[in-house]
């Protein structure tokens, strides 16, 4: 309630004696006490009534308001049945700034407290109605398919609260206020994936907030929204962790329509992979125009990506990967736990190369901001290496997931490889089932590992720096620091442990690929 409402009560009598240009103050409860020192016992926004008993001179006063101002009491209400109000309490609340009332004899404080109470209900009974109904109005719109961040941004500006929506990736989904930049973002989003409970005071430059996921039936941390707003929630008072609440749900409505959209694409796509693989270019286009929602002209980029171990939540991979791709028009994303997704780009050419690059990088931006959420799982992106017609999406699927194959072996919990990148040896090894790579490793190694250990030898080492020097006997004892002669003994023994010839070609190749087989192993252990 506002200080002017309660002077408007004709049966109270009350008026200003200062301060009369601040009738607009919030008066949140009423508080009577004739202490020289009331502020212990003040909580903020009282209008603090008083008969001045602890008045025992001109200098009282001072005290008695610096103390009601220490405490952040609204207004002073002074009471005349023992007398006039003096000078000094005037003067005192002129200089600190505090409205002061003259209550009159004939009313009593009671009465007054009584008057403040009836029009805190009635205020607080009238916000609940309106915002229940401007509540059940906002997820109407929303749930009818009205745009998401103006719904949340009108929501949010009358609840008076700063408030933003931000992806798991730091995207900026909606947002009421100065706007978070994308440092901001990032830091909160990054921070979140690593907090194990909810809501969550935190700090940025000069900054409070509040962070909590918007929490849906299927939502998942690596791919879900949060809820931020300015302050530390252990301060915010009821009426604000109501607004905050009803913030909260619109957004859940709206992350559950977009869920479910993207679920929808999903399915219909579905036949994707398998119209690729039969080249079946009409049908293809056609399920693109559908799922995408758009023509289909100009080049296309093909993207895979998985997520290792298989999640517990079967789509997590195309929730993750819907996320990485959520700021590209026309995506089409399908697939659960080996995801395909056709991304329109630029016509093919010059300008191909790098819209190339341009997606790598926004896909590693977001695969970064990640990482602190991949506990339990390692992400792995393939891309094509440059945009294809649609004739020619085949071979660029195939691509793809090659590329996806080989991020799967490199070391960290998310890789974004693109086919350019891949050499030959590479190609070939992502392109090969584990367990074949698997029997490869132990057949040409095997022997060698366990000559390693029982004798405690360096057998593997040594064809490892063999292999790095091309074989040069003199190049490669050098960089070992070991004679020549010790060097031919070692070999000697790879050569009679394995069965290979390292003076031939192919059978240096055959153990250059088994090495490389195992240092995959090993970095994916």
């Amino acid at each position: 309630m506002r200080l002017g409402e309660l002077l408007s009560i004709p049966r109270l009598r009350l008026r200003f004696i200062s301060g009369a240009d601040q009738a607009h103050r919030a008066i949140r409860w009423a508080y009577t006490t004739d202490l020289l020192r009331p502020a212990r016992y003040l909580t903020g926004g009282e209008l603090v009534l008083t008969g001045m008993m602890w008045r025992n001179g001109p200098q009282d006063s001072e005290v008695f308001v610096a103390s009601v101002v220490e405490a952040g009491g609204a207004a002073v209400g002074a009471g005349t049945a023992l007398g006039e109000i003096p000078r000094d309490l005037v003067e005192a609340c002129e200089r600190h700034g505090v409205p002061l009332l003259e209550v009159p004899a004939e009313t009593s404080f009671g009465a007054v407290t009584e008057e403040v109470l009836r029009l805190i209900n009635r205020h607080r009974f009238t916000t609940i109605a309106e915002n229940r109904d401007r509540h059940r109005r906002m997820m109407a719109e929303v749930a009818a398919g009205a745009d998401f961040p103006a719904v949340f941004a009108a929501a949010a500006e009358q609840a008076r609260l700063r408030a933003w929506v931000v992806s798991s990736t730091g995207r900026s989904v909606a947002g009421a206020g100065p706007e978070l930049d994308g440092r901001a973002r990032a830091e909160l989003a990054a921070r979140a994936l690593s907090w194990p409970s909810f809501p969550r005071s935190t700090e940025l430059p000069e900054r409070a907030l509040t962070v909590m996921p918007v929490q849906t039936r299927d939502s998942h941390p690596l791919a879900g929204w949060l809820l931020v707003c300015e302050g530390r929630h252990e301060d915010w008072e009821e009426e604000v962790h109501e607004a905050v609440a009803e913030l909260a749900s619109i957004a859940v409505l709206a992350r559950s329509r977009e869920e479910e959209r993207a679920l929808n694409d999903a399915r219909h796509a579905e036949a994707l992979p398998r119209l690729l693989e039969e080249q079946r270019q009409e049908e293809v286009e056609a399920l693109l125009r559908a799922a995408g929602g758009r023509e289909r002209g100009g080049g296309h980029v093909v993207v895979s990506a998985a997520l290792a171990p298989e999640p517990r939540l079967a789509d997590l991979a195309r929730r993750v990967a819907g996320e990485l791709l959520a700021e590209r028009p026309g995506a089409v994303v399908t697939g659960d736990a080996d995801v395909l997704a056709v991304v329109p780009v630029p016509d093919p050419g010059q300008a191909g190369a790098q819209a190339v690059e341009e997606l790598r990088g926004e896909l590693e931006r977001g695969a970064r901001a990640l990482e602190p959420g991949l506990v339990d799982y390692r992400l792995a992106v393939g891309i094509g290496s440059t945009p294809r017609e649609l004739g020619d999406l085949r071979g660029a699927a195939a691509e793809a997931r090659h590329a996806r194959r080989l991020a799967g072996l490199r070391p960290g919990r998310a890789q974004v490889i693109a086919g350019a990148e891949i050499d030959s040896h590479e190609l070939l090894l992502a392109s090969v089932p584990e367990e074949v790579r698997a029997s490869y490793r132990e057949r040409l190694l095997g022997p060698l590992l366990a000559y390693d250990r029982d004798h405690r030898s360096e057998l593997v080492e040594t064809l490892e720096r063999f292999l790095e020097h091309s074989g040069s006997w003199q190049r490669c004892a050098s960089a070992m620091h070991v004679h020549v002669n010790t060097l031919r003994y070692r070999i000697g023994r790879v050569e009679e442990l394995t069965g290979r010839d390292l003076s031939r070609l192919e059978h240096r190749v055959d153990l250059f690929l088994a090495l490389r087989l195992r240092g995959e192993a090993g970095l994916r252990g």
